[in-house]
């Protein structure tokens, strides 16, 4: 898209933000190249809820990391003060811009270049609280102090933008006196030594392996990265009295989990971590997924984190959240997030408007179905928008069978599963045998009284081992998201099987999944239940966006292989 074309699709969009000018010197200084023209196209000419049908036809690494709604997760979980001003110094092709907007008072936002600008114009096209500045910092008087001010991916090139002996700690003075008393800096930036680089993936700004590592040494570009302690000392060098540190995971640019310097990860809560990298570019030679057990088993995984996500105060009130993780796959109407905070509450909160008037309530109402039939759940409440419940620190089921592993104790580990099994058989009213959901489902599929069991009238699909705690053999139940009607329970067992051995391969070694389904009598009708679970989760997974997220993920054992090769034959 040519200039003319910008003010032919700004004359027709009409974007409520004020887009200012007067900083502007006639140069863009940062861009992309014509890809971005080819994401203006598609910002101008769909809504954001249908980005990812717009990334799914016009396929490609730019496409996906700009307009995909991963890159929200950096910040839509954090806790903002709704009447607050926010300046996003960076803000690229507004791809965090509108979480600022939704969540503050006011948002002024400042961007280099001006085509990368205008993408955030249009794509913020019906935010009003939104002046866009077009310009570099160093140059732009402001008229107000601000609450927040963020730097995503910002940082590490002030080398290159800032004029000064120091510029990441003059960078850095210059924005401390643009917060307001008790203001907070947000910085996410790469970890210089991040396992993924120790793996063989290309430093994120020159392409060039091992880079961060040797001191940026082979390349003059003004840009750096730095470790966790260097970037400490920085920000505190900078004026900054206070710091609190999050993990984003598997980084900043792509986040789905967020762990903090008070929660840090476990191998346990490892299992589902995904790995992003650009596809044909790859120089892996090992399996970055594969190494976090000995880095957190060592103590180490705030060295080799990938990113870093810093809160930056004089205040001490920072820190207020220690956890987070987004249901990123999931279709707009179900994502939710799930944070922890250092009070002891576990949150749920929306990440898009329509989750919080529909799914997210369902929550809290699942909870006290479960509780009229006598079944002992872990009390939430609704509040200001999000379902709020203490956090326990008791032995899941889920631990209580890895204990039984640990010590070859299988009786043990059966009576975990027939504990499970009849926590569900007393969760709900039965129905008739002949209203199974899989009869209506399926018609080609043998109606058999005997082969389902009980037919529950509401199936509680969340009774899975990680969902209950473990008291002197009584279970409190937990996040029961999910709900299905007229299902056997054993469909609601055999789910939380199969999840358990998803999380946990190895275990198949110790004892095998078939074993436990045969035990209960599931093997006979495991395929229909493979076929509802499959309809289930293309009920609530958007598809498109799994698939295209898919293409970035890691971990090709035999391309690790033959890249060790070609070091060894250099």
């Amino acid at each position: 898209m040519k200039e003319g074309i910008y003010e032919e699709v700004i004359k027709k969009l009409n974007p409520k933000p004020k887009f200012n000018l007067n900083w502007y010197k006639n140069e863009d200084l940062y861009s992309e190249g014509d890809v971005e023209d080819e994401i203006i196209k598609l910002i101008a000419e769909n809504e954001p809820e249908h980005y990812t049908d717009a990334i799914y036809t016009h396929f490609s690494w730019s496409t996906y990391y700009h307009l995909t709604h991963l890159r929200k997760n950096i910040l839509n979980w954090y806790d903002f003060n709704k009447e607050s001003d926010a300046l996003e110094i960076g803000c690229g092709l507004g791809a965090v811009t509108s979480v600022l907007c939704d969540k503050c008072k006011t948002v002024t936002a400042v961007e280099l270049s001006k085509r990368r600008a205008t993408a955030a114009w249009l794509r913020c096209r019906e935010k009003e609280n939104l002046e866009i500045i077009v310009g570099n910092l160093n140059d732009i008087q402001f008229e107000k102090k601000f609450d927040y001010i963020t730097l995503i991916g910002v940082l590490e090139y002030q080398g290159s933008y800032t004029n000064s002996e120091n510029p990441y700690k003059d960078f850095l003075k210059k924005i401390k006196q643009l917060l307001k008393p008790n203001g907070k800096l947000l910085i996410a930036i790469e970890n210089q030594y991040g396992l993924k680089y120790w793996c063989g993936a290309r430093e994120d700004h020159t392409g060039i392996p091992f880079e961060g590592m040797n001191q940026y040494s082979f390349t003059q570009r003004g840009v750096r990265t730095f470790s966790k302690s260097a970037l400490e000392n920085l920000v505190k060098e900078s004026g900054f009295k206070n710091t609190y540190f999050y993990y984003p995971m598997p980084d900043y640019k792509l986040p789905t989990v967020i762990y903090s310097e008070n929660y840090l990860p476990e191998n346990d809560n490892m299992q589902n971590l995904q790995c992003y990298y650009v596809p044909d570019k790859s120089t892996l030679i090992a399996d970055e997924k594969g190494l976090y057990r000995d880095v957190i088993d060592n103590g180490v995984f705030e060295f080799f984190a990938n990113s870093f996500l810093v809160e930056c105060s004089d205040s001490q009130d920072i820190g207020k959240i220690t956890f987070s993780s987004m249901g990123s796959e999931r279709q707009e109407k179900y994502r939710i997030a799930t944070r922890f905070t250092k009070e002891g509450k576990v949150e749920k909160i929306a990440l898009t408007e329509t989750c919080e008037q529909g799914h997210l309530k369902q929550i809290v109402e699942n909870d006290r179905a479960l509780e009229k039939h006598h079944r002992n759940v872990l009390e939430s409440t609704w509040q200001n928008g999000k379902v709020v419940t203490d956090f326990e620190k008791k032995p899941l089921l889920e631990d209580k069978v890895l204990e039984a592993w640990h010590s070859k104790n299988i009786d043990d580990v059966y009576k975990i599963f027939d504990l499970l099994y009849k926590e569900i058989l007393e969760s709900s009213d039965y129905i008739d045998w002949e209203e199974n959901i899989l009869y209506t489902l399926d018609n080609s599929i043998e109606k058999n009284e005997k082969a389902y069991g009980p037919i529950l009238r509401v199936g509680f699909l969340d009774m899975i081992l990680r969902n209950g705690f473990y008291d002197e053999g009584n279970v409190r139940w937990f996040d029961q998201e999910w709900i299905l009607e007229a299902v056997p329970a054993k469909f609601v067992l055999c789910r939380a099987i199969a999840q358990f051995y998803y999380a946990y391969p190895k275990f198949e070694e110790f004892c095998s999944m078939q074993t436990l389904l045969e035990k209960y009598n599931i093997m006979p009708i495991y395929e229909p239940f493979r076929m509802l679970e499959s309809m289930f989760t293309e009920l609530i997974l958007e598809e498109k966006q799994w698939l295209e997220s898919s293409v970035f993920r890691g971990g090709d054992r035999q391309k690790c292989i033959d890249n060790i090769k070609k070091l060894l034959e250099c």
